[in-house]
C-alpha cells in the first residue's frame, strides 16, 4: 500500500510540474499577454509568450529577453 501511494504521489508531482504555468504574464520580447502553450525553457525557469515568433527570437538569444 505505501508503494502505491508513493507512486501515486511522484505521478501527481510530475503532472504537477508539467502543467505549471509561467511565471510572466507578459511576453518578454513584445510586451504582450502570454498565451497558453507557448513557453520556453531558460536556466530552470519556464518562459510565456504570446507567438511562435517571439518563441523563436527568445530560443536564439535567451539571456538578450530573460529577467
Amino acid at each position: 500500500m505505501k508503494t502505491l501511494l508513493a507512486a501515486l504521489a511522484l505521478a501527481f508531482i510530475a503532472v504537477s510540474s508539467m502543467n505549471a504555468a509561467p511565471e510572466n504574464t507578459a511576453c518578454p520580447v513584445s510586451g504582450k499577454p502570454v498565451k497558453a502553450g507557448i513557453v520556453s525553457k531558460f536556466q530552470g525557469k519556464d518562459y510565456g509568450l504570446c507567438c511562435a515568433k517571439c518563441k523563436a527570437k527568445f530560443d536564439a538569444d535567451p539571456a538578450k529577453f530573460a529577467k
